[in-house]
């Protein structure tokens, strides 16, 4: 039960992280309705973009049902 707890608080703050990119950058410059990403970093801040709130959300919930899963397997012990 530990080890689920602690997998979850990781993926919380990962997709906590993530869904805090668009708010810490700036859309990456697009010229025309055509041009994509020029790089990796760029491709993540796009997606980041599209799906932030999802993520932002999720990630905070899943952090704080691992801190509860591990409070209450403190607390059974």
């Amino acid at each position: 039960m530990k080890q689920i707890s602690l997998f979850l608080l990781i993926l919380g703050i990962l997709l906590t992280v993530f869904g805090l990119i668009p708010l810490i950058f700036g859309y990456p410059y697009s010229n025309s309705s055509n041009s994509g990403p020029e790089n990796f970093w760029e491709l993540i801040v796009i997606i980041s973009y599209e799906i932030k709130g999802w993520v932002l959300l999720s990630g905070i919930l899943i952090s704080l049902l691992s801190l509860l899963l591990h409070k209450r397997i403190t607390i059974l012990k």
